[in-house]
Parts: C-alpha cells; sequence; structure tokens
C-alpha cells in the first residue's frame, strides 16, 4: 500500500514530494509503472483501472491522456518500471536526510554526524571520515557533496549533487542459457544481442558493436526528436495566440456590457424626454379643445339667457298688461323674438370638440432593441462593402474623410467592433504605396464607419477592408481633388455666361462652352474673347440646341455635344453633321445625357445617359458599340 506523503518545511522538498505524488492515489508512488504513453502509477492503482474488453484482448485508459493501452497478459505488473521515478525516490530519501543532518550518523565511523555524501560510495560521511576519504589513492576520483552545498541549491540541482555517480551499467542477454552481456546492436532486428545471438538467432542479419552503432541511432533520435520539438513550439504558440484571443473575447464581452449599459441608460433618458415631450403635447391638446368648449359654453349660456329674458318679458306681458299694451308692443316684441329664434342657431353651438384624442403607442421596439451578433470567417467571407459616401475634407490638416458601411449575408447591416476592423487605400497608379486610415464609428448611425486618411493624389484608390483575419471584397475610390492644392488661384475669369455648363479646349488653345440657358455653344479665343456662337438666337451654322450640355472636341476637330435625348456632331461653323439618338433607355437611346469624352487613343465616344444610370460608349461613326453600368453603389 503507498504511504502518506508528509510535509517539510523545505520548497526542494515539498516540490519533490508533488513529482513523486501518485495522480490517482494522491500518495508517494509505490512499485511506479510507465505506460506507453510515458505517464507514470503505482502499480497498485493501474491493477484497480476498469477494462473494456474487445476481442478477447483488455484495454485500459490512462487517467491523464486518455490514450487506450493493451493490458499485457501478465497484468499490471508487466508494464515497464519507472526508473525515473524510482531515482527520485532515492533522491527524496537522500534528500529527506540531508534536510535534519543531525539525524544521519556516518556511514563509515556509525558515530559523528553526517556533513557530506560521497556519490560513488553512496554513503554519508562525517567531517573527519570525507578528510581521510579525500587523502586515500583509492578514493582521489570520488565525487563528494557538502550538506551545504545541497541546502544553497534549487531542486533540479540538489538532484544532482545527490545523484549517484554515472557508472556504465552491464546488461546481460535475457536469451536463457546465453548469459553473455550485451555488446552488439542487430539493424535488422533493431535490438541489442550478445555474442552468442550472433552465432545463432542474427547469424546472417546486419550488426555492429552498440559502441559503433550508438552514434548513428543517436542522430536519428535526436532528428526524429526534431518534428517533437518543432511541434511544442507550434503548440505554445498557438496556446499562446488561444490565451490572446481569450483576453480579446472577455475584453469584447466587457465592453458589449458597457455598450449595452450606455444604450439602456440613453434609452431611459430618451424615454424620459419622450414622458416630457408626450405630457406637454396631451396637455397642449387638451387645453386647446376645452378652450373651443368653454367659448361654446359661454356663448351658449349668453344666447340662454338673452332668450330667457325675451320669454320672461313676453309671458309676463301677456299676463299683466292690457290687451292694449300688449298689441301696442306686439311689433317690439315679435322682431326680437324672430331676431333672436333666427340669430342663434343651436346648432352651431353643438360640441365642436370630442374627447377623441388617443396615445398612439409606437412600444414594439422597445421589446427587442437589439441583439449580440458574431459572424464566423466563413459568413464573413460572404459580406461585402455596402456603400461608400458621406464625402468631406479638412484643408487645413490635409484630411479626407469617407463613410464606409458594409453588408451580411442576410443583407443586415454588418456591425463589428472597432477593434476587428482595418482599411487602407491604394492608389491605382502606385500599387506598392498603402495609405493607412483611422476608423472610428458615428453614434447616430449603427453599422456606419468614418474613415480618416491623408492622401497623397487625386484619383482612383482601392479600398482594401479588413473584419478579423477576412479580407472583403476591394472597391473602388474616387477621391476628388488633390489634397495638397490648399488655394488654387484662377489665372482668368470669364464672365458674362449664360448657365454654362461643358467646356472643351482645341489645341490650337480656343475655348469652346456650351450654354444651357442660351442653348448655344460659344467659341472663345485663348484671351477669353468670344469669337463665335454656333446655334442659339443669332448664331452661326444651321444646327439647333435645347438645354445643350456635354461637348468634346473629336481627333478630326469636330464638335460633340449632348442635348435632348441625343448626340449632335457639328463643325467649327456651327451646320451639323450627324445627330444620333432619341429618348429611351435602349442603343442609342439616351434619358438626359449630360457628358461627353472622346478617347484619344481609340476615338470612341463616352456619353453620361445620367438617368439611365449608365455610360454608352460609341464608335467614332456615333455607331452603337457598348454600354456599362447601372442604378446601384456596388461596383459597376
Amino acid at each position: 500500500m503507498a504511504t502518506k506523503p508528509s510535509s517539510f518545511s523545505s520548497p526542494g522538498l515539498l516540490k519533490l514530494e508533488e513529482q513523486l505524488t501518485c495522480p490517482v492515489c494522491l500518495e508517494h508512488y509505490t512499485n511506479p509503472k510507465t505506460l506507453p504513453c510515458l505517464h507514470s502509477f503505482c502499480q497498485h492503482c493501474l491493477e484497480g483501472f476498469p477494462l473494456d474488453k474487445k476481442n478477447e484482448t483488455y484495454y485500459l485508459s490512462c487517467p491523464n491522456c486518455r490514450h487506450c493501452t493493451e493490458l499485457p497478459e501478465e497484468g499490471a505488473g508487466a508494464f515497464p518500471v519507472a526508473f525515473n521515478i524510482n531515482n527520485l525516490i532515492e533522491i527524496y530519501s537522500l534528500m529527506k536526510k540531508v534536510a535534519d543532518p543531525q539525524q544521519v550518523t556516518c556511514d563509515n565511523c556509525a558515530t559523528a554526524n553526517s556533513t557530506g555524501y560521497c556519490k560513488d560510495c553512496n554513503q554519508f560521511l562525517c567531517t573527519e571520515c570525507i578528510s581521510m576519504h579525500k587523502k586515500w589513492a583509492l578514493f582521489a576520483n570520488h565525487q563528494l557533496t557538502s550538506f551545504d552545498e545541497v541546502t544553497a541549491s534549487d531542486v533540479s540541482s540538489t538532484s544532482q549533487l545527490l545523484a549517484p555517480a554515472k557508472q556504465e551499467a552491464t546488461l546481460t542477454c535475457s536469451v536463457p542459457d546465453h548469459d553473455e552481456p550485451l555488446k552488439y546492436y542487430c539493424d535488422t532486428c533493431d535490438e541489442s544481442i550478445c555474442r552468442d545471438c550472433i552465432m545463432l538467432a542474427h547469424k546472417d542479419h546486419k550488426y555492429n558493436l552498440i559502441a559503433d552503432s550508438f552514434t548513428k541511432h543517436k542522430e536519428a533520435l535526436e532528428k526524429s526528436l526534431n518534428p517533437v520539438k518543432g511541434k511544442i513550439e507550434a503548440l505554445k504558440k498557438v496556446l499562446s495566440t488561444l490565451a490572446e484571443r481569450e483576453g480579446e473575447i472577455r475584453e469584447r464581452g466587457e465592453g458589449v456590457l458597457e455598450e449595452i449599459h450606455e444604450m439602456v441608460e440613453e434609452m431611459i433618458n430618451v424615454l424620459h424626454r419622450s414622458r416630457k415631450n408626450l405630457t406637454e403635447q396631451a396637455k397642449r391638446v387638451t387645453d386647446a379643445k376645452l378652450m373651443v368648449l368653454s367659448e361654446q359654453m359661454k356663448s351658449a349660456e349668453m344666447s340662454l339667457s338673452v332668450l330667457e329674458d325675451v320669454e320672461g318679458y313676453v309671458e309676463q306681458s301677456l299676463k299683466t298688461g292690457s290687451p292694449q299694451q300688449v298689441l301696442r308692443s306686439k311689433k317690439q316684441m315679435m322682431e326680437r323674438m324672430s331676431e333672436l329664434t333666427e340669430g342663434i342657431i343651436v346648432e352651431e353651438l353643438h360640441p365642436k370638440e370630442k374627447a377623441d384624442f388617443v396615445l398612439s403607442k409606437d412600444i414594439k421596439s422597445l421589446h427587442h432593441i437589439g441583439d449580440i451578433v458574431t459572424y464566423s470567417s466563413t459568413a464573413l467571407q460572404q459580406c461585402r462593402v455596402k456603400k461608400v459616401g458621406y464625402f468631406e475634407r479638412l484643408p487645413k490638416e490635409k484630411i479626407f474623410l469617407f463613410s464606409l458601411s458594409m453588408e451580411a449575408p442576410d443583407s443586415s447591416v454588418l456591425c463589428v467592433p472597432l477593434s476587428s476592423l482595418r482599411c487602407s487605400l491604394v492608389p491605382v497608379d502606385k500599387s506598392d504605396e498603402s495609405i493607412q486610415t483611422t476608423v472610428t464609428t458615428t453614434s447616430t448611425d449603427p453599422g456606419v464607419y468614418r474613415i480618416q486618411c491623408k492622401p497623397s493624389t487625386s484619383g482612383t484608390h482601392t479600398v482594401k477592408v479588413q473584419v478579423y483575419d477576412v479580407h472583403l471584397e476591394d472597391i473602388s475610390l474616387v477621391i476628388p481633388i488633390n489634397p495638397y492644392l490648399d488655394n488654387i488661384t484662377p489665372v482668368r475669369t470669364i464672365t458674362e455666361l449664360k448657365h454654362p455648363w461643358g467646356v472643351a479646349v482645341t489645341d490650337d488653345n480656343h475655348v469652346i462652352i456650351t450654354e444651357n440657358s442660351g442653348n448655344c455653344v460659344i467659341i472663345l479665343d485663348r484671351e477669353g474673347k468670344k469669337v463665335k456662337s454656333l446655334g442659339g438666337e443669332g448664331g452661326s451654322g444651321n444646327v439647333k440646341f435645347s438645354n445643350p450640355r456635354g461637348i468634346a472636341i473629336t481627333p478630326d476637330k469636330f464638335i460633340l455635344v449632348s442635348d435632348n435625348h441625343r448626340i449632335q456632331k457639328i463643325n467649327m461653323d456651327g451646320y451639323l453633321i450627324a445627330s444620333v439618338g432619341e429618348e429611351g433607355s435602349g442603343p442609342l437611346q439616351y434619358s438626359f445625357p449630360c457628358g461627353v469624352a472622346v478617347s484619344p487613343k481609340t476615338g470612341q465616344v463616352y456619353i453620361a445617359d445620367k438617368f439611365n444610370h449608365r455610360i454608352q460608349v460609341l464608335n467614332p461613326d456615333l455607331t452603337f458599340s457598348h454600354s456599362f453600368g447601372s442604378e446601384g453603389s456596388a461596383n459597376g
């Protein structure tokens, strides 16, 4: 039966006690055995393990790692002896003695107290015997350790100081009748053998002396150990990452709880404000209705009083007046009664107001004020950037701001922790230049993020968005202005134009402008002076315009103008060369085309078809080539 471990004040002994405690019985190991998974237990504990029988074979499961091991036919006692545990038990026994040296007498003279230990003799010695030990030539190379040296060291050092001196162990062959030392190693069978084995069972095998084979097999073991060490390092990194992620999740959880608290507090404040507003509104409605009724009551009471006075006068006259008196006042009384009965309309004095005001309740949202959402990497990969907008520029700081929102797979707005969102901009023509951004949230729009950056140039940029470790699909963003052009001073200002819309410049520096309100195209020289007007009232040529907008110059010096759901081609004198298009949504059909551009390489014409939400591309001869784009905020 195992022995109950005792307590000692020495930290080294306490730590060693933990290593010598069986994890099953929680007592010191007794006859420890090692399983194939390299975990050790008392033989007695192993014999008490529950067994699982499969195909007439018994198996036991390691309590530490759940590794399933076949039970030898001889029982648990056939498992290898845990030599490492037994060695620690010996060290522990020695350390107990060292912890209280007054109780340990010299093994040599058996009279004095021990002050040291000989690792070669495996004996405790007193000071005098240690001195004699050192003088004798036979013991000159023995390793002596003083108790003072042991007590000043840690556990691992103490184990080394007290461990017996290393000696080459001579193992004999286990084959019956051989009784020879194991000096050879059979590479064919991968086992140690003796001289008799070479002559008999291993006669034709490949073998060598153990001393000669050890280096090669040691290198093989060390090489096989490298993947194990690599896996250990990888698992340590994984554990570090898991611990870091655990901290992030706990921190996010605390953050969400704080957000919930802040949201509820804000809702409470909103409810208080709503109660105040509704109360004031109810009082205003009540007072207004009561005021109308009060005026009606005053009018009705006054009318009633007048009618009762007339009634009393007439009845009194009929009762007390003589016929002459009554008839003399008849006309006056009749006129007054007629005036009152016709003038007082009782129907108009019926209540104009009703108690018809009620509280219009909208409390459904209060029963569901939010959700705690989480997205896996797979779900995040299905998310996309929904919208980029709200452009703002801070010229002094050279900062450009825009808003960004994302869409979840179910088309809802994607809300993620601010710490999980990364955003950067890359100029299209400088793919190796990444512009870092600062991401913040907006207090009014959940799921809308405010992106702040300092771009170095204007033009098209690629917006890269990352949520946790998932990269969303890139989108394009056009920065319309150069942030470093703080002050743009005009060289010349051209005035007296009627709603100018489009402008183009010829190779000889003539400026051609569409006047939207003037229904014409004007040509200015390089000094800004008017050369001629095409179309419109008093203009040159035969062309007619209706609110011209876009304008462009073709490589062969013709003018293209977009107006009235069409594209007109004219020469520099204002004579119509061609006109294509009509109102509609098909090819060569337009809905308020407002922009025209000509490719300097291909000569193709690009038309901004405003209300069809597309770009139509025409060939140089103004025949239809193709179109692209549709209504929406996504790419294309």
